[in-house]
């Protein structure tokens, strides 16, 4: 393996250095929020001065800062600066809400694109690559972002966006393309989409480097996403939040790819891992918990604490990685969010973690779905259904090979139903793997009406 930095002085440079350098960035960050009311008010209320807090003890003293705020905070959010110096405004993608407008300075835009820089080079992007680029465009900054990336590199980009798979399919083949960057659920799309148009992605495209993020992905996933590629191609993790200033928070060098981990750009994220409910902050590898994130130079918008509600943990190296980006501490990959915990049975569930067994399992195809009957006010699945594809000749026997391996996983059963190939939704942007039962019914009827019960029921499937 061969490691390379897009800036090697910033990159390579040792942690104590970094700590010192995110202090005073800090010190910065804190006199730009006195331009917030938001912020003025949160020091007030703790009896601080932007002076007084020195460091990340001083800091936790302030409140985290989470979506429901920022909404309330809207249309103009946590601006800092007059309007005149905003370059640019870019809205969530509303997934979880009301989209939220965040601003950019021109300043700003530069450090996504320098962040993108290295995050791709990191993964092994040149110059000479040509990109197939699929992240959407608007208002959401997903799109934007890679263009700025891919054209500080110097690489040949096509401006695709999400959907279009047919052409996706034969420019893939036809230009040589040599990166892809897209959810990689659209990934996973586009391989069945190749396959059943006789395009073989292994042997007839050209891809060496896949850049992924916009939703959690298990590594058994991944795994099967890059097998289905040549010989030699990378899938990389990219990560971010368009109120973190895009997908460059973190990223995957060739060793953190490996492992399920990303390094974060300390130089621009001070960043805490807190028990999601004690709020105490978590500092020993493999505890999962939330990511809070400070912005250290953002201008526009900056971020005291944002509460992404994604759930990660340290890593065993964090601050000892092979690649030799030791002050850019890594965590793993995000397993996903603390509000898209379910609780089955009194035992809470993950999606990722269905998705792991269901995609190392032979004979799944690429459709899967939790279908869930929640508490009557909605906020809890009390019961949830795993409805998977199975791929033409599959064992009859793999939902209940299925169902035993979620019962070690998770500790409880898990009803399996299979379905056939292409009866369940397919999405080319963010996954939406956990749906209610009306939800499931309008997008999968056929397979709705195989449910073993309406609502779900928890009592043993009939053998």
């Amino acid at each position: 393996m061969t490691t390379t930095y897009w800036s090697a002085d910033i990159e390579t440079m040792p942690r104590e250095r970094i700590e010192l350098l995110q202090f005073d960035l800090l010190a910065d960050t804190l006199r730009r929020c006195t331009n917030v009311p938001h912020y003025r008010e949160a020091l007030a209320r703790v009896g601080a001065e932007p002076g007084d807090i020195r460091g990340l003890d001083d800091l936790t003293a302030l409140p985290c800062l989470d979506k429901s705020m920022l909404r309330a905070l809207q249309p103009w959010g946590i601006q800092a600066v007059p309007l005149g110096e905003v370059a640019r405004l870019n809205a969530t993608t509303g997934t979880t809400g009301l989209p939220c407008n965040i601003a950019f300075s021109r300043s700003d835009l530069r450090n996504i694109g320098e962040l993108g820089a290295r995050n791709l080079t990191a993964m092994g992007v040149r110059p000479d690559d040509v990109a197939w680029q699929c992240y959407g465009y608007g208002l959401w900054i997903g799109g934007s972002s890679l263009d700025r990336a891919f054209e500080e590199i110097g690489v040949t980009t096509f401006p695709a966006g999400p959907g279009r798979t047919s052409l996706a399919i034969e420019r893939l083949r036809d230009l040589g393309v040599t990166v892809l960057s897209c959810t990689p659920t659209f990934a996973l799309l586009l391989i069945e989409r190749a396959q059943e148009a006789g395009v073989d992605p292994g042997t007839d495209w050209k891809l060496r480097v896949g850049i992924f993020g916009g939703e959690t992905m298990s590594p058994a996933a991944m795994s099967r996403l890059a097998a289905a590629m040549p010989a030699g191609f990378r899938p990389h993790n990219t990560y971010g939040t368009t109120e973190l200033g895009g997908p460059f928070v973190a990223g995957t060098c060739e060793h953190a790819a490996e492992q399920g981990a990303f390094h974060v750009w300390a130089d621009h994220h001070l960043i805490e891992i807190l028990d999601p409910e004690t709020d105490e902050r978590i500092t020993e590898p493999g505890v999962r918990g939330e990511l809070v994130v400070t912005t250290l130079q953002r201008q526009a918008s900056p971020m005291l604490r944002w509460r992404t509600r994604d759930l990660t943990s340290w890593v065993e190296d964090s601050f000892d990685c092979p690649c030799g980006r030791r002050g850019h501490p890594k965590i793993s990959w995000i397993s996903g969010r603390s509000d898209d915990v379910l609780k089955v049975r009194g035992s809470l569930v993950m999606p990722s973690q269905v998705e792991d067994v269901v995609c190392a399992a032979v004979g799944t195809g690429v459709g899967w779905q939790l279908v869930v009957d929640r508490d009557p006010d909605g906020l809890r699945a009390t019961e949830a259904i795993v409805v998977v594809e199975l791929a033409d000749g599959a064992d009859p026997g793999t939902p209940f090979e299925l169902e035993s391996r979620l019962r070690d996983r998770l500790g409880i059963r898990l009803p399996v139903v299979a379905a056939r190939a292409g009866e369940l939704p397919r999405y080319e942007g963010k996954a939406r793997r956990v749906l209610g039962l009306a939800e499931f019914a309008d997008v999968a009827p056929a397979v709705a009406g195989r449910l073993p019960g309406t609502p779900i029921s928890s009592e043993p499937a009939v053998r």
